[in-house]
């Protein structure tokens, strides 16, 4: 069984090796093949025939040579055309590895900054109306009404702050995708995504 699977795994390298090298010298194995062909069919060992050759018996002669050139230039383009669109399928799958990476951080920040809303500001929402009451009853007292106005100026910041930090990442995520979706490196206005 060891014996078989080496056998396998040998035969797969070799097999691997030699596609590899056609395709990197593709040029070259069609030439030598069609010299070789030339070769084999021009070179007449056991005829010996005196005729006159015509210009036209030449180029008769030639004209598989010609074709043959003419496949071996259709065979490597369309290498290369394979070459390239199986370069593109694999950039285009990073990009959409790339993309549902992103989409899926995007959702996580989405979760957590709307978690972070819901205990912050039902907190803040208490506070607030605390403030409003106290404000109410204590009218009078400029020096309290003065302390109110500093607590509802630090919750104001405080909702502002959590509905910055959801447009932030929002916009860290949507900076940085369009940024490595173009291989260029994020604005510098624009935050980066590490």
């Amino acid at each position: 069984m060891t014996g078989q699977g080496t056998m396998k795994n040998r035969y797969k390298q070799l097999i691997s090796s030699m596609v590899a090298f056609l395709d990197k010298h593709a040029l070259a194995v069609a030439a030598v093949a069609i010299y070789g062909y030339y070769l084999l069919t021009t070179i007449d060992l056991f005829h010996q025939d005196h005729t006159k050759r015509t210009i036209l018996s030449y180029v008769l002669q030639f004209d598989s040579l010609i074709f043959m050139w003419i496949i071996a230039v259709v065979v490597v383009q369309l290498q290369k055309f394979r070459k390239t669109r199986n370069d593109e399928e694999e950039r285009r799958k990073a990009i959409e590895e790339d993309y549902k990476r992103q989409r899926v951080h995007l959702q996580v920040l989405d979760e957590i900054t709307t978690l972070l809303q819901d205990n912050v500001n039902n907190p803040l929402a208490i506070i607030s109306v605390t403030t409003h009451n106290i404000r109410r009853r204590f009218e009078d007292d400029g020096e309290i009404v003065a302390w109110l106005d500093r607590i509802d100026a630090s919750l104001q910041r405080v909702h502002t702050v959590i509905n910055d930090l959801k447009a932030y990442q929002t916009h860290k995520i949507v900076f940085g995708q369009s940024a490595t979706q173009t291989g260029q490196q994020p604005k510098a206005g624009a935050p980066s995504t590490n």
